[in-house]
């Protein structure tokens, strides 16, 4: 409950600098984020971790958006294990907010705290209170059109186009991998909205180690941070 109320304080003090900084919808923040940088976050979050230069992507790309993503991991049980066939997603502009320290190391501190409040309905808290900062950015979710499964970022809502992407890098999360899932560095197949994406400071979204009714489905509440790269 702790979190809770420490969450809500958070949002309520950013609501209205993003607010104020975001008019719009849109695939590109009101705000510059020349001085964003991903290696920063990744040695300078609250767990205070080493720099994870896989996650990195080359240095001929430059940062598009930094964001949030709130939703569920989807797993089907087979042969006594939960096996993971895609996930669902809102995905949130954070860009504004990342450029401030303060603001983002509370954010930070918020999304590692979500472990200690467990269900879906805090998510749908922090996606109301999301949407009425009117940041949202892109709906993620999972396409086998192509013949694999094959994670989407549509970005129709913002105006914009689309990334599917192919992994490349899979790191266990360095905090908690029994219960976060994995730090993922991807590279886009399809579409004009990324050309690579890095999911890092997962909270959530990993099952339970073994299953015992075949086929059943599973959903697993669980929030990351999303960097795109163009």
């Amino acid at each position: 409950m702790h979190c809770l109320f420490k969450l809500m304080a958070l949002a309520l003090a950013v609501l209205p600098l993003v607010s104020a900084d975001l008019h719009a919808q849109g695939t590109q923040p009101h705000c510059s984020v020349a001085n964003i940088s991903l290696p920063d976050a990744l040695t300078g979050d609250s767990h205070g971790l080493t720099n994870l230069t896989a996650l990195i992507p080359p240095a001929n790309v430059s940062i598009v958006q930094v964001t949030i993503g709130f939703g569920a991991q989807n797993y089907t049980c087979t042969q006594g294990k939960y096996v993971n066939v895609g996930a669902v997603a809102q995905v949130f502009d954070i860009s504004c907010i990342q450029n401030l320290p303060s603001i983002s190391a509370g954010l930070s501190l918020a999304i590692n705290e979500l472990e200690s409040v467990a269900g879906e309905g805090l998510l749908n808290f922090i996606t109301m209170l999301a949407k009425m900062g009117g940041f949202k950015l892109a709906d993620h979710y999972f396409d086998t059109s192509s013949g694999a499964l094959a994670p989407v970022f549509n970005f129709q809502i913002s105006g914009g186009g689309f990334a599917i992407g192919k992994k490349l890098q899979d790191i266990p999360d360095p905090v908690n991998p029994i219960k976060n899932v994995d730090w993922l560095q991807l590279t886009a197949v399809q579409g004009d909205a990324a050309k690579f994406l890095v999911r890092e400071q997962t909270v959530g979204g990993q099952p339970p180690a073994s299953c015992a009714v075949e086929n059943e489905t599973l959903q697993v509440p669980y929030a990351a941070k999303y960097w795109f790269f163009g």
